[in-house]
């Protein structure tokens, strides 16, 4: 599981069975693909790129951008709040007022939450170990069980 700000507060993201195959379907494209057309929007956050600098217009000649859909950066986004605990209604309220109104308002969102996303669905595919600890042996019978 992920938490991280998300609009005015941290949220739990997580990419269960269900949600991973409602982003692929919102998406049309498998998680794989999905991050790839989102990663070069996150590598120009996450190194510090100016948007209106060379790294972001770098990212434009490569094509980094004509991939990235808006549905790939909202999808991870919503169904990781919904597999992070928050209902559906919840789930789309947050994403309305953290992203879509963003958007509407020229502000970028989708640049700004692509590094986010990235990791919602980096996380979905590479596991959640960490979530789960291993039972030290004896562990059960000292709790009584």
């Amino acid at each position: 599981m992920i938490r991280h700000q998300f609009g005015t507060e941290e949220q739990d993201f997580r990419l269960r069975v269900g949600e991973w195959r409602d982003v692929e379907k919102a998406c049309d494209a498998g998680l794989g693909e999905i991050a790839a057309r989102i990663a070069p929007l996150a590598s120009l956050v996450e190194s510090g790129g100016d948007v209106f600098g060379s790294s972001f217009l770098s990212t434009v000649v490569a094509g980094g951008l004509g991939r990235a859909r808006l549905d790939d950066v909202r999808a991870p986004l919503l169904y990781g709040l919904i597999g992070g605990g928050r209902t559906s209604t919840e789930a789309g309220a947050l994403v309305k007022l953290a992203f879509d109104e963003e958007i509407a308002a020229g502000r970028s969102a989708l640049i700004r939450y692509a590094p986010l996303a990235l990791a919602v669905i980096v996380r979905a595919i590479v596991g959640l170990s960490d979530e789960v600890e291993p039972e030290t042996p004896g562990e059960a019978e000292a709790a009584g069980t």
